[in-house]
This record gives C-alpha cells, sequence and structure tokens, in this order.
C-alpha cells in the first residue's frame, strides 16, 4: 500500500522538477511535447518545463564493454569454430543512440555478430589462429556502428 504511494509521490516530485542535472559521463536529449528540441552534451545543470512538457533521456557515453557468445562459422578450408567477441564501444552521437535505436547492446550485438561470421567464414583456420584475420574486424564493424550512433573502438575474439 504504501509503496504505491512513495512511487506515485516519487512520480509527481519528478513531473514537478524544472530542470536536470547531467553527470560528467552522460549526454542526453531534451524533448518537448515529444519534438526533438536539443542535444545536452555537456555535464551540469539544464533547465526544462515541468508536468512533462519536457523530457530528457539521457545515457551512459563513456567507454564500455558488451561480450558476444555463442557465435560459431566455418572457415574457407572447412573447420567449424566457436568463438566470443568482446567489443568496446562508446556513443558518439547520443542524438541517434537515444532516438533511432531501442536497445544499444541489441544494436552492437547486430551490428558485429554478422560481420564476424562472414569475415572469418572467408579466411582460413590458420590465419584466425594466428591472428591475422582478426585485425581487419575492427574497422568493419567501427564502419558499422558509426549507423547507429556508436564508436567501436576494439573488437576481439576470445576462446577461439
Amino acid at each position: 500500500m504504501f509503496d504505491k504511494l512513495l512511487e506515485l509521490l516519487q512520480h509527481v516530485w519528478a513531473s514537478l522538477l524544472p530542470f536536470v542535472v547531467l553527470a560528467p559521463y552522460e549526454q542526453g536529449v531534451q524533448l518537448r511535447l515529444g519534438k526533438f528540441k536539443r542535444v545536452l552534451a555537456e555535464p551540469g545543470f539544464y533547465w526544462c518545463l515541468p508536468f512533462n512538457f519536457d523530457v530528457v533521456l539521457k545515457d551512459n557515453v563513456v567507454t564500455r564493454t558488451s561480450r558476444l557468445t555463442g557465435l560459431s562459422t566455418t572457415t574457407s578450408d572447412g573447420h567449424s569454430i566457436a568463438f566470443e567477441a568482446v567489443v568496446t564501444w562508446s556513443i558518439s552521437d547520443v542524438r541517434k543512440a537515444l532516438l533511432e535505436i531501442n536497445d544499444l547492446d541489441d544494436a552492437i550485438a547486430d551490428t558485429c555478430a554478422g560481420v564476424l561470421g562472414t569475415e572469418l567464414s572467408n579466411n582460413e583456420w590458420n590465419a584466425i589462429w594466428h591472428g591475422d584475420a582478426t585485425e581487419n574486424l575492427t574497422k568493419i564493424c567501427r564502419k558499422r556502428g558509426f549507423k547507429w550512433g556508436v564508436e567501436i573502438s576494439s573488437v576481439q575474439l576470445v576462446g577461439v
């Protein structure tokens, strides 16, 4: 009973606040009546209209890692391999990342998983084993990540 009351009071209080504060590791976008108004790119204090006329969506823009598990492919010389990948990334365009994508982790996984399988299947086992085939993976994933407002800084294969 009291949980619902406290939740309601918290929601009302949040909708009455005429400002938002962004931490040093955050960026955001401000929407007014559902339409994009501006990017909040710097940490600090920002005014906004109360009663949910303005909504601020924010996210962490510092470097993060995502682990892609359960990946497999067959090399060009017929070896079946199973592997995992660790993708290091950060948000480069907060507007795209918050307004054009539902889930950033899914976008990273979709961007990289298909590319990794395709690229590794075009190589022979020895090239993968010695690391020669993995140099190009980061470059290809980075190019695809910019479409979603994400900068991919590295892709590493784990447990090949």
